[in-house]
């Protein structure tokens, strides 16, 4: 039997329980993709970075842009994110939320004024900035419902039964009545869960963490045209997922066990394990992930004034280098009942819990931005361009030994991941000069291959108000909406002539950011 991976799967099948690598090709993307932090005032506008200056968000944008300081500046960013998902899955709506309020940016930038200053000609300064931003919110509740009369999880669990190399979950789970070996031993094990009958799934996933950088960035500014920046980042994050599916249904009757094995002893009266024929079950298969990872990258950024109401800027980032160590557990029950009303089961199956543990290096995409602004008397106009090569996305052990071969997932990475685009546009309009007004949109490329959908945009208003001539207060909102699909368990499809079962999600995130900040 060939195991064919799915993607996007919430059932962790890539762990092959305790045999196999905890990282899955999914673990990639979401521990590569992120967001630069920024201000109230660059998220009011979309977030557009690469050919703006002037802001504390350059730290982590364009490190050119801290050459547009003429004063020492501080501030400090908080976010509220509220997210909501609706989910479709077997023909049944569900909706979920979770809510997460936390600091999103903190950070100062020193200016440094040269000698040549005054003279405004040459280097004019060299200023230096440090802040901690959060690029990755992980906090989410995801769950849906519907029932199913194609496939059962216990497809799933016999294909991981049939690739598993050292035999320990398969000894085990063999002895789960929920599964039986086909009359061919060659072919591995069949569910003895009924798939083309009505069986209830469930599906509840929790996701915690944040993947948060330090940042330490210098930029100067030549003869107001010329601006030029660096930035040292250390990233740090914590991934922390569960996930229980839970399925209902019963168990096959005499003739269909008989057409896969016709000595199977689950079809003979006379033996004890008929009583697990047409019984009713309750199938509980958990699976639980801790990942926790720092690494370090590169940024250089320019920005250069044709004339004075256009700027054209420039970022080339490199790849996050991380190391990450990830904690893995998967373990099944299975609940056995005389009837769908009976309260107590006459039979209880625990499976072992089977840990996994592994230190491996990662390494994230490549990042190239381009950006032009346009100032106005009265406000300006700016865009980027962002291109991420997600395929590059790599895998390799930690300790440079050859201990773990990960040749495997980085084809299927190869395979799965293409480069791809984001798009920034937004504005800002002075109504005073105390009152500026801010609105921005943002679209995330699709990473995927092969016409996956995998569609990711935001749009933002913001606020800015300048309390005092050193005082000033930012407010945005960002309305996100990511719309995908996710396979609740991957199966064979082949060998099993069923497809796996797939949910569409609309993932829909709010967030209300407010900055406070002070020149000095």
């Amino acid at each position: 039997m060939k195991f064919k991976h799915i993607i996007l799967s919430a059932f962790v099948s890539s762990i092959f329980w305790s045999q196999s690598h905890a990282q899955s090709v999914d673990d990639a993307l979401t521990f590569s993709r992120e967001d630069n932090g920024g201000s109230a005032r660059m998220k009011g506008m979309g977030n557009p970075q690469t050919a703006l200056g002037g802001d504390i968000s350059a730290i982590n944008g364009n490190p050119a842009g801290l050459g547009f300081f003429s004063r020492s500046d501080m501030s400090i960013t908080f976010d509220y994110l509220g997210n909501k998902n609706k989910t479709s899955y077997q023909g049944m709506n569900s909706n979920s939320k979770k809510d997460n309020f936390g600091v999103d940016q903190a950070g100062v930038v020193f200016h440094f004024p040269s000698s040549n200053y005054r003279s405004n000609s040459g280097w004019l300064n060299f200023n230096v900035g440090i802040s901690y931003n959060k690029t990755q919110n992980f906090n989410n509740r995801l769950t849906y419902e519907g029932v199913n009369n194609q496939t059962t999880i216990v497809n799933a669990l016999s294909d991981l039964m049939a690739n598993d190399r050292v035999g320990d979950f398969r000894n085990d789970f063999a002895n789960s009545n929920i599964v039986e070996q086909f009359g061919d031993s060659k072919k591995g094990y069949f569910p003895l869960a009924k798939e083309a009958a009505d069986k209830n799934q469930y599906n509840d996933i929790i996701t915690r963490g944040n993947r948060s950088k330090t940042a330490i960035a210098f930029g100067s500014n030549y003869d107001n045209k010329f601006y030029i920046g660096a930035t040292l980042g250390i990233t740090s994050f914590r991934y922390e997922k569960s996930a229980q599916f839970i399925e209902n249904g019963w168990t096959k009757s005499r003739d269909e066990i008989l057409a896969d094995n016709p000595n199977s002893d689950y079809a003979d009266p006379t033996k004890p394990g008929y009583k697990y024929t047409e019984a009713s079950y309750e199938l509980f298969d958990n699976t639980g992930q801790v990942a926790e990872g720092s690494g370090v990258d590169f940024k250089l950024g320019m920005i250069y004034k044709p004339t004075t109401d256009w700027n054209i800027g420039l970022t080339i980032n490199t790849p996050t280098w991380m190391t990450v160590k990830d904690d893995s557990q998967a373990y099944t029950d299975v609940h056995f009942y005389d009837n769908d009303s009976a309260k107590d089961p006459f039979h209880v199956y625990e499976s072992k819990n089977y840990p996994g543990q592994e230190d491996y290096n990662m390494t994230t995409p490549w990042k190239f931005g381009l950006g032009l602004s346009k100032f106005f008397s009265r406000g300006l106009l700016t865009a980027d361009m962002e291109y991420v090569t997600y395929n590059t996305m790599r895998y390799s052990s930690a300790n440079y030994s050859g201990g773990g071969n990960y040749d495997g997932i980085n084809k299927d990475i190869k395979d799965l991941y293409k480069n791809a685009v984001n798009f920034r546009v937004g504005g800002e309009f002075l109504f005073t000069n105390i009152l500026s007004g801010r609105a921005g949109f943002n679209y995330f490329g699709n990473p995927y291959k092969g016409g996956i959908d995998d569609t990711n945009y935001s749009g933002s208003l913001g606020l800015g108000i300048k309390l005092t001539n050193s005082l000033y207060m930012d407010l945005a909102v960002v309305h996100q909406v990511n719309s995908y699909k996710q396979a609740a368990y991957a199966i064979a499809e082949d060998f099993w002539k069923a497809p796996s079962p797939v949910a569409s999600i609309d993932h829909k995130r709010t967030s209300g950011i407010l900055t406070l900040g002070a020149k000095f």
